[in-house]
Order: C-alpha cells, then sequence, then structure tokens
C-alpha cells in the first residue's frame, strides 16, 4: 500500500469545453458519488470557464482553470482563433489549433506544473462507476502505467507518431505500444523529463508544430514513451492488461449496437470506469438514465 503522501498526491485531470458541459456533469457527479476524496482538476477553454465556474463553481474538490492558464500564450492564442470562421476570421489563418489537438496540449504542458505528484487523465465522457481511493492507482509506492502491446493500425499509428515527433529513427523501432486508457496515469516528473528530453535532442522549440503535423499524435504515447524508456520505468508500476479489463467501453460507431448491454454489465459487475466516447452520438439524458440505475442498483455502503 502506497504512503500516505504518495496515496494522496493524485488528481484527476480533465480538459474540457462548453459543448461537453453535460458531460462534465455526469462525471462529476460520479467522482462526486464514488471517489470523492480524490481531488480534481479540470482546464476549461478560456472562453468558457465563466459557465463552468457558475456550473461547478462550489464542488468540493474541484479546482477550475482557464486553458490560458496552462498553454503558453502563442499557443492560447491560436487555440482561440479555432472557432467559427465567420466570428475569428478562421479562413484567414492556416495556423489554428484544434479543440483535439489542444486539449492533449492541456495535459502536456500542466503536467509539469502540477502541485500534485501524479494525474489520472479522465475526459468528459468517462465515468467512474465503483467506489474508489486513490491507493487504486498505486502498487505499493509505484504509480500504475497501463500498457498493451499496439494491436491494430490505429494503435500502431499513435505510436510511429511518437517516434517521429521525438525523432527516432523509425527502422530501429521494433515494438509499438498503446498506452490510451481511461484512465491514463503519469508522474509529474514524467512531464517535464519529457520536455527536457526535447530540449536535450534540440526538438523542443518545434515540438508544437511537429505534434499538430501528425495525423494521430498521442500525449498518452509521448509520456508513455517518456515513461518507460527516457525514465526506465522509475517509480512506475507497468501493468500490462487490455483496456475493456478497466472499463466499460463504447468507443466505435458499432458499439451502440450494443450500449444497453454493456449498461447491464455496468450494473450488475461494475468496472471501475466507463468510456462512452462523446463521437458515437449517445445523447447525455441517455447516459444520465444508464447512471442512475447504476446508482440505485448500489447498496448504500457502497455509495
Amino acid at each position: 500500500m502506497p504512503s500516505d503522501s504518495a496515496s494522496t498526491s493524485i488528481t484527476f485531470f480533465t480538459p474540457t469545453f462548453l459543448k461537453d458541459i453535460e458531460r462534465f456533469a455526469l462525471l462529476r457527479r460520479s467522482i462526486e458519488m464514488f471517489a470523492p476524496t480524490i481531488p480534481h482538476i479540470a482546464v476549461v477553454d478560456t472562453e468558457d470557464h465563466r459557465e463552468f465556474v457558475r456550473r461547478f463553481g462550489r464542488d468540493q474538490g474541484l479546482e477550475l482553470l482557464r486553458s490560458a492558464d496552462v498553454l503558453p500564450s502563442e499557443i492560447e492564442r491560436r487555440r482561440r482563433k479555432s472557432g467559427p470562421k465567420w466570428l475569428t476570421g478562421k479562413w484567414l489563418n492556416k495556423n489554428q489549433i484544434r479543440g483535439w489537438h489542444a486539449q492533449q496540449m492541456m495535459k502536456l504542458f500542466a503536467l509539469p506544473n502540477l502541485k500534485y505528484e501524479a494525474a489520472a487523465f479522465i475526459d468528459s465522457d468517462v465515468l467512474v462507476c465503483r467506489p474508489l481511493t486513490a491507493d487504486y492507482f498505486y502498487v505499493h509506492n509505484r504509480l500504475k502505467l497501463f500498457r498493451r502491446r499496439a494491436t491494430n493500425a490505429e494503435g500502431f499509428d499513435f505510436d510511429i507518431s511518437t517516434h517521429e515527433i521525438m525523432g527516432n529513427p523509425l527502422h530501429q523501432v521494433t515494438e509499438l505500444f498503446d498506452y490510451i486508457y481511461s484512465p491514463s496515469l503519469f508522474r509529474r516528473s514524467t512531464g517535464a523529463a519529457l520536455f527536457a528530453e526535447l530540449e536535450r535532442r534540440g526538438r523542443f522549440k518545434k515540438f508544437v508544430k511537429r505534434f499538430l503535423e501528425e495525423r494521430r499524435p498521442s500525449e498518452y504515447n509521448l509520456l508513455g514513451y517518456t515513461a518507460t524508456e527516457i525514465e526506465r520505468g522509475r517509480d512506475y508500476e507497468v501493468i500490462e492488461c487490455e483496456p475493456d479489463s478497466l472499463q466499460h467501453s463504447i468507443r466505435f460507431p458499432e458499439d451502440r449496437a450494443r450500449f444497453s448491454e454493456e449498461i447491464k454489465h455496468m450494473v450488475n459487475q461494475p468496472k471501475p470506469f466507463a468510456l462512452i466516447q462523446s463521437t458515437v452520438g449517445i445523447e447525455p439524458h441517455d447516459i444520465a438514465v444508464a447512471f442512475d440505475r447504476l446508482i440505485t442498483s448500489r447498496q448504500p455502503t457502497d455509495a
């Protein structure tokens, strides 16, 4: 079991924006119900911050930051220009940073500066499904690092992008991994080590440009590579497992057909987390109904 200082020095970390506010509300409900002792940091697009403060500003254990608080000013400026072209002149500027890329950048730039030793990254479309404390994320004092061998073209591409960003000769890369889990766990030191390694290789100044040029860059693969290859796994416990061992997952359009079936599993044998990808088109109301079923199925002592 981890020491008290280790077990209390981890935070949930969520980048989000106004379009996902109802999904974020469900995430907050699930944390308040099942993991109230774990602090939660949310980084909100600067222009949406006021609305999030209005809705969630009184939540215990939640810290709401603006994207401008964590992103370098130039990246924040380019992110702010990524709105509707008739409002921002997007058609004049080819250097915008899209929301998906911006949220990855928020994680990478925030991690080295956290006041906590580690972050459990969860997006707005994730739910906590059973009681958890910070001890869950550790094996003794070692933070769990979930990964598996890359199993498909998408997974290969995420890790190939990592090696291209780092400048590794691809003909020397013989093993490709998948670090994309809900949650993905990384230490603050790993964020610092990533940027220090990019600086050492002379690649830091063009890091953002290289990242944005990739079709499938992954902040988790970059951090996973850093944790295992640069830091040599120091203070991590590598857990080789399938994502479905940790989470209920509705991730792809074809998964919608089994949404009801997965909810039954979530109610009867809940895994720690559930990922219901926002892009598959399941409405927050339907997810809320499913979550209510989960709550009513739990014994009072569990909840």
